[in-house]
């Protein structure tokens, strides 16, 4: 009895030595090797060092108000004075274990703050970290989200949308059952869509002005040229089962980001880059660290935006008579011409070409000022939901 129990107390080790379970349990945590606390006059962050991907829940309490971040199956092993921090949001850091691999950090906050949660790959020579931030109230916005505080900053000049019309030249897209290609009709709406996005005040730009072909990547770039604040690809859907039809609006999948180095690279480069996350310019920021904080930020606010944009125009086409909607809700995906981490960018399929009605409605002139008026019409909703009607 006594030697069974012994055995499964030990596993041999591949080396041929006798480690107890513990040990080999604590493998598969999780270790948290550092802990530190960043302020700026915007927010308030604490940075936790890791050693691999983590699990982490966040809840935020009042009366008092606090956060409690959980984290599981994490090995724990810091120095308690660490946990001694704060600065005119964070008061006390408590910290417990609910469980043996389940450790729990209650932040108490010494005003009020909407906090928020985000996990960073290594880069750069820097481990895994998860970040805890907490954003000052009443500095840029009042407490607003980030995607508001962010549109809030862009107020005092033009809204710049630039249209994508797909394909082009050499690339004619899809061909409808009765002849029409979509590098065709994309442009049709295209400037349609420009003239109408004009005469409602903003400043709209075509990423090609007429049937030449313009690689992905060099849409994009043309978008930043014009200092976009939204970006719209315009395509006609295929399909080889021709019953399908119906518009679909998509934004750029988490899993089609894009890397942070080289995201970081396109935001330096890009002229206006001052005005992004509130003024800040990346490539001015000397910390290594700070600028992957700010990166994944401006990437997450991109996503976040573009999703909010492609849910206020998806609406608006809900309410053409003569459109049928393939995806009731906006479908992320890793389209090339979306990956711009710091401009908010959708794909609209305005229909089926390869679906004979779809190709009928898209001809007519009618139906595609329809459509028009409704990608006019929920940009708008967009920018008076995020306060810059």
């Amino acid at each position: 009895m006594v030697r069974r129990d012994l055995l499964k107390a030990l596993l041999f080790s591949a080396s041929g030595l006798l480690l107890p379970v513990s040990v080999l349990h604590a493998s598969h945590l999780t270790r948290v090797t550092h802990m530190r606390l960043w302020t700026d006059p915007q927010q308030t962050r604490i940075v936790l060092d890791l050693d691999k991907p983590v699990r982490y829940a966040l809840q935020q309490l009042s009366d008092p108000d606090r956060v409690i971040i959980d984290l599981q199956d994490v090995s724990w092993a810091l120095d308690p004075d660490l946990l001694r921090m704060g600065d005119g949001v964070v008061g006390n850091v408590q910290l417990s274990h609910p469980t043996s691999s389940q450790v729990r950090l209650e932040i108490s906050l010494t005003r009020p703050s909407v906090a928020n949660a985000f996990f960073l790959d290594s880069s750069e020579g820097k481990p895994p970290r998860l970040v805890i931030e907490f954003p000052r109230q009443g500095a840029m916005g009042e407490g607003m989200p980030l995607a508001q505080v962010s549109l809030v900053a862009q107020k005092k000049r033009e809204v710049v949308v630039v249209i994508d019309p797909g394909h082009g030249g050499k690339d004619p897209g899809a061909i409808g059952l009765g002849g029409k290609y979509e590098k065709t009709v994309t442009l049709e709406v295209a400037r349609r869509l420009v003239r109408e996005l004009s005469a409602d005040g903003f400043k709209a730009h075509l990423t090609r002005t007429d049937d030449y072909f313009v690689p992905l990547r060099e849409r994009v770039a043309i978008a930043r040229h014009y200092g976009a604040d939204l970006f719209v690809s315009l395509h006609a859907d295929a399909f080889r089962i021709s019953s399908a039809r119906g518009a679909s609006v998509y934004c750029l999948s988490e899993h089609g980001s894009p890397e942070p180095d080289k995201a970081l690279r396109s935001l330096v480069d890009r002229e206006n880059s001052a005005d992004l996350i509130g003024g800040i310019n990346l490539g001015q920021v000397a910390d290594p660290e700070l600028r992957d904080i700010l990166m994944d930020l401006s990437q997450r606010d991109a996503r976040n935006r573009a999703m909010a944009y492609g849910g206020s125009l998806l609406a608006s086409l809900k309410k053409v008579p003569t459109l049928h909607i393939h995806y009731r809700g906006v479908k992320q995906a890793g389209f090339a011409v979306l990956k711009a981490p710091d401009i908010p960018s959708v794909l609209v399929e305005m229909a089926f070409l390869s679906n004979r009605e779809d190709e009928i409605q898209l001809r007519k002139q009618e139906h595609q000022e329809a459509l028009v008026r409704a990608l006019a019409s929920g940009t708008q909703a967009f920018f008076r939901s995020a306060s810059l009607a």
